[in-house]
């Protein structure tokens, strides 16, 4: 069942516009929801068209799918947009400005969001579904027949891997807790969802970039995060020969177009922690390792910390422009179960991060580890940080078998880097094929050859290219979505001035030690900060930031008005207050490790779960 809006959607692709006289809004602030945020849409298909006024005789832009567009003001049937979000009208039009028809697009009005989560690309998982109709899903809910009551929407898998890791996150317009089969209770969110990718889009790119995109897909760039104390010297001496051996026999294709880069690390206590030497040709990369083996000296402390250099490996490490990258992680003897934060002297890796955090991030970046155990030695925590650095980012583990020798195991490992080498160029190999170009020397390749970590290898190459999704085009649909946080993670856009008053109102309710009248006093003037002066006392706290914010709070830990707190009794008031605390230390540890992000930007991406 269709909407209104994408009836009118579909309709709008047929009509000629006729002429009118285009008129244009003026507004000193930005148009706000009740709420008191920044109005914001969302267009209803990937072939909405922004115009100059609303005459609609002059295109600006094509709106993008699922990207926010905030409001200036609105003039009769349209909006005037921006896609810059911005506190003043003056610096929002310093964006693309445009107007387009309200019955094209979607209100926004939350602040929430559903983000793919990072095994929502893998392969074996059941399909995201969704109801267009609420009544229906009430049905469900209450029976549980999937087949009497069955949803409208079930996602196209193949059209998610498709997309990138940081596409778009689906719009939130509400959302309410319902029981399922009147045991279970489910959050119900009321979403935006894109249909799937069509065989006809295309990556369309100007001819300029072509030689970077070959590069790019058909290419793959190896890592070698070495453990260089004096021990692995003998084993760093075989890898050398095996790798010589095999770029010999290698063929040229997958030799030519790959690339080798070494990471040597040692113990903390050592004088040279952290080598990274640059990539090179694969038939440069044995002898620089053989000479690299002369100089392995060091250790002593069997508990290597192999996670401060994978972090390094993936996050500090200078790259280039890479090809599929690839990290072989190779280790004796045990390694550390956390970071430690010190192998980097300039600081730049955390330290407490274990196995699977590292896992995550590496998994994010489209990562794969290729992990060895390079002795017969193996400490407690060896092999379960090598198999989960393997695991968690699909690749592999290579562990020191009874009976074998140095030479088998670093034979076995240069066949797997070359094999992983080998698949990546292939891959890539078969998407060039696929590559068209136009009358005007334009090139393009279907998207269905390409998966998400190929498309912002591209980008990170500096490749500017567009998507075109053909002549079917992309509708946006209105659906009832059930929680599922293994694939989509539930999170709400914050500014920092609002995350600060936040802190500040918990800390508040938290304090403890002064008279009534001063509480109540301090109380009101954090509500003030957020609501206004003008807020309801006898409303519940929650209710109140609920309505300004336009945030679900998960828990009742707000729920009560102002004289709540002087009513409870010390030992109650105190239990409470320790809650209260606990959920303003939540928060101010989020704003100092995202410090960066909130001052570059002026709102992120927040996890719900944060919220107290």
């Amino acid at each position: 069942m269709f909407s209104k809006i994408n009836r009118n959607l579909l309709l709008s692709t047929a009509l000629v516009a006729l002429p009118t006289l285009g008129f244009a809004c003026e507004s000193d602030e930005m148009k706000a929801t009740e709420s008191g945020f920044i109005f914001k849409v969302v267009a209803g298909s990937d072939k909405i068209a922004a115009y100059t006024d609303t005459s609609a005789t002059e295109e600006a832009y094509t709106l993008e799918l699922l990207q926010p567009y905030f409001v200036i003001c609105e003039d009769s049937d349209h909006y005037k947009i921006t896609d810059l979000q911005a506190d003043t009208v003056d610096e929002a039009e310093s964006g693309n400005v445009g107007y387009v028809s309200i019955d094209q697009v979607y209100s926004w009005t939350t602040r929430e969001a559903l983000s793919f989560s990072e095994i929502a690309f893998l392969e074996d998982r059941p399909e995201i579904v969704a109801w267009d109709d609420e009544g229906v899903l009430d049905k469900f809910m209450e029976t549980g027949n999937a087949k009497l009551h069955a949803p409208a929407f079930k996602e196209n898998l193949e059209a998610t891997r498709m997309r990138e890791r940081s596409t778009r996150p689906y719009p939130v317009l509400g959302s309410e807790e319902k029981l399922l089969r009147k045991k279970a209770k489910k959050r119900v969110y009321n979403v935006l969802l894109p249909a799937a990718i069509t065989p006809a889009a295309r990556i369309e790119m100007d001819d300029d970039d072509v030689a970077a995109v070959e590069k790019t897909l058909k290419s793959a760039s190896i890592l070698v995060v070495f453990d260089a104390t004096a021990s692995m010297g003998p084993f760093a001496t075989e890898t050398a020969k095996a790798i010589a051996g095999a770029v010999s026999s290698l063929e040229p294709e997958v030799r030519d177009n790959s690339e080798m880069g070494f990471l040597f690390y040692r113990d903390e206590g050592d004088a040279e922690k952290l080598v990274p030497v640059p990539k090179m040709p694969l038939s440069d990369a044995a002898n620089a390792l053989g000479k690299a083996a002369e100089f392995m000296s060091g250790g002593g402390d069997p508990a290597e910390p192999i996670l401060d250099a994978i972090y390094y490996a993936a996050n500090i490490y200078n790259w280039d422009q890479a090809g599929k990258r690839i990290i072989v992680a190779v280790l004796n003897d045990d390694a550390k179960a956390n970071t430690i934060g010190t192998l980097d002297e300039e600081g730049r890796v955390p330290a407490g991060l274990d196995a699977v955090s590292i896992s995550r991030d590496l998994f994010e970046k489209n990562i794969p580890v290729l992990a060895v155990q390079a002795g017969p030695n193996g400490g407690a925590n060896l092999m379960p940080v090598l198999q989960t650095l393997a695991d968690e980012t699909g690749g592999e583990v290579l562990g020191w078998g009874a009976g074998l020798s140095p030479r088998d195991v670093s034979g076995s490992l240069v066949n797997l880097m070359t094999t992983a080498a080998g698949e990546a160029v292939a891959k890539g190999g078969n998407a060039l094929e696929k590559m068209s170009f136009d009358l005007a020397g334009h090139a393009s390749i279907p998207l269905e050859v390409l998966d998400g970590e190929m498309l912002e290898r591209l980008r990170a190459a500096g490749v500017d290219f567009n998507i075109d999704p053909g002549n079917g085009g992309v509708l946006v649909r209105n659906g009832f979505v059930l929680e599922n946080n293994d694939l989509l993670s539930p999170e709400i856009q914050i500014d920092k001035e609002t995350l600060i008053n936040l802190i500040n109102l918990y800390s508040v309710l938290a304090t403890v030690g002064v008279d009534e009248e001063a509480m109540l006093q301090s109380i009101s003037e954090a509500i003030a900060a957020i609501a206004g002066e003008d807020y309801d006392p006898e409303e519940p706290i929650e209710a109140i930031i609920e309505k300004r914010l336009g945030i679900q709070f998960r828990s009742d830990l707000l729920n009560f008005d102002l004289n709540f707190l002087p009513a409870m009794v010390p030992a109650e008031r105190l239990a409470y207050t320790k809650r209260i605390q606990e959920a303003a230390n939540i928060l101010t540890q989020y704003l100092e490790a995202n410090q960066t992000e909130f001052d570059e930007q002026i709102a992120v991406w927040m996890p719900i779960d944060v919220l107290p």
